[in-house]
């Protein structure tokens, strides 16, 4: 038999683009071209690894559309007699009460699991077993009162043991092998890339705890990747630029005779491209000097961002609309952002007031400042600095 696995799919409006629905419409483009290459690959099951959707403090107007297209993907899948299988994933993205009104549409072969589960399957004759886990709630665990006051990196500790035992029980549970884990959350030997940080003390998926798993299939980190058994398929569509370097799609899994093969499926997802002209090439184009094509190359319904760098008296003479319609002419779907690096004789003076008296969480926010970061990420920004520097002080 053949087993889908995709997760991080982000149903969302909002996201940043040329209208507030275009990266919605992107998304529901890509699944309905991964339902019919699931269909046409002849899969019985599709495992849904976690965060079908983008945000969970959303209207009811947004929330309501995003669950509908998620439905109408899956009542393509189940309407060709393919099972579904759906487990929540981060919480901040996940809301419960979503997952809730999927199973208010009772879609017969669609099954939803938001809290550790064991199950059985031998409908598809070759018996196997699942292990589900969720991605786990970091405040519910907190705030229980054996752990209240605890350290950061202590608390890490005890939920990482915790979720190692939860999957070994789970696997003790199972009457069928093979057995497959199917979780939301970061496995420790994985490529997390720059999610690295924003990751820390978060429960880990240790290498003890997927021990006896034939399988496991997890969501959470967005770089598709393969480690032994353990799988990450990314986002089916890019959401942002840190998804710019990285293969969009999903996994297959074929169980043959207890043994599982796998191929990984690339899906048409949106480009994003970051273009970079330096001094000289803002000069060009300020005098009329430059075909961006020759030095750009294709960016043709990509979305693209515009770095540069040059002096202060050159970023004067630069017409930066005039810029942002160039790259639309030659056809650039959006232009998230022209941002210049400018050197400026006051950059000095600034820059010495950045000693080590004012600390590192106050450094980081003159850092933002003085980069034009906005003020929600300068505060996240500040809140990790804060975070990694409790943790050190109490190694």
């Amino acid at each position: 038999m053949r087993i889908c696995h995709i997760a991080d799919i982000h149903w969302g409006l909002g996201y940043p683009g040329p209208s507030p629905t275009a990266r919605f419409d992107d998304i529901c483009r890509v699944m309905d071209w991964v339902a019919d290459r699931i269909i046409t690959e002849g899969c019985e099951m599709v495992i849904v690894a976690g965060d079908m959707f983008r945000k969970a403090d959303v209207s009811l107007d947004k929330a309501s559309r995003e669950i509908r297209a998620a439905a109408a993907w899956l009542r393509k899948l189940t309407s060709n007699n393919i099972e579904v299988l759906i487990i929540s994933g981060t919480p901040s993205h996940d809301p419960s009460s979503a997952y809730e009104l999927l199973k208010d549409y009772q879609m017969s072969q669609v099954t939803i699991v938001t809290e550790p589960t064991q199950f059985d399957i031998d409908s598809f004759g070759e018996g196997f077993s699942l292990a589900l886990v969720p991605g786990m709630d970091r405040s519910n665990f907190v705030s229980r009162d054996e752990y209240k006051g605890l350290p950061a990196h202590e608390v890490h500790c005890l939920m990482t043991e915790h979720i190692t035992d939860m999957c070994q029980s789970l696997l003790q549970d199972s009457n069928y092998s093979p057995a497959i884990l199917v979780s939301h959350m970061t496995y420790d030997l994985a490529d997390t890339g720059f999610e690295d940080v924003l990751q820390q003390n978060e429960a880990i998926l240790t290498t003890d705890a997927i021990k006896g798993f034939d399988l496991v299939a997890l969501g959470h980190i967005h770089r598709p990747q393969q480690n032994g058994c353990v799988f990450y398929p990314g986002s089916p569509e890019r959401l942002s630029f840190n998804d710019e370097k990285v293969d969009a799609g999903f996994w297959i899994h074929e169980l043959n005779e207890g043994k599982f093969e796998s191929k990984f499926i690339h899906t048409p997802a949106r480009k994003f491209i970051t273009l970079q002209l330096n001094d000289n090439g803002i000069a060009d184009f300020v005098n009329g000097n430059i075909d961006f094509e020759d030095v750009f190359g294709d960016i043709n319904n990509a979305i693209v961002r515009l770095r540069y760098s040059c002096s202060e008296n050159l970023n004067k003479a630069l017409n930066r609309r005039m810029l942002e319609k160039a790259l639309y002419d030659m056809g650039a779907f959006f232009v998230a952002e022209i941002k210049g690096d400018i050197e400026r004789a006051s950059d000095r003076l600034r820059d010495e007031g950045l000693t080590e008296a004012i600390g590192p969480v106050e450094a980081v926010r003159r850092w933002a400042v003085a980069h034009d970061i906005e003020n929600a990420e300068a505060d996240e920004l500040a809140a990790m600095t804060a975070e990694l520097m409790e943790v050190s002080n109490n190694a």
